[in-house]
């Protein structure tokens, strides 16, 4: 069994796409790295995991959950899907296994006014930037241009499948599946 990495900036679909994707593979475990965030930061708020530059976030954070989805697999003999905005594509290729799947979402290098305007047509009810304004999602994902573009490069330098969701979500993510399925994944 292989562990199916969702990663990608902020509001491009990653939990979207994983639970369609454990509806595909249901013997796979689903991991969210914001529910694993969250408890570290409820019972070890000493670490600062809500600090995106400390160095639990940086590196803790980061080995414990690809460890843990590593030793999962094997008490489990299931793979895990795990999505979340929590390491930098230049780490996770350096501790991801042979034979795992990384994918990565994001919005082809727009500007952020035009991720900005993609987040709020993609708002669903249950989403925290819902009632947000274009003004402040600007101004919270202020580096998302530079960070989504950063990512696109590394995937064309480690060969990662980049998906742009800024259009077409749903038929991106049947595509994934699709693609997953005649890989034999």
């Amino acid at each position: 069994m292989k562990n199916i990495y969702i990663i990608g900036v902020p509001r491009t679909g990653k939990t979207t796409l994983a639970h369609l994707l454990k509806e595909a593979y249901p013997a796979f475990n689903l991991i969210s790295f914001e529910a694993v965030r969250n408890a570290f930061m409820k019972t070890q708020p000493e670490l600062q995991m809500d600090n995106r530059e400390s160095l639990a976030r940086q590196e803790i954070l980061p080995s414990f959950l690809i460890e843990f989805l590593n030793w999962n697999k094997v008490f489990t003999s299931y793979g895990n899907i795990l999505e979340g905005d929590f390491i930098t594509i230049e780490k996770l290729v350096n501790y991801v296994q042979k034979e795992d799947i990384i994918l990565c979402l994001g919005f082809s290098k727009r500007s952020l006014k035009e991720i900005s305007q993609g987040i709020k047509s993609h708002d669903r009810e249950e989403d925290y930037t819902k009632d947000w304004s274009i003004e402040k999602i600007e101004k919270h994902f202020y580096n998302l241009e530079a960070t989504d573009a950063a990512n696109y490069e590394a995937c064309k330098k480690y060969h990662i499948p980049y998906y742009d969701t800024y259009e077409e979500r749903q038929a991106t993510f049947e595509k994934i599946i699709k693609d997953l399925k005649e890989k034999g994944s």
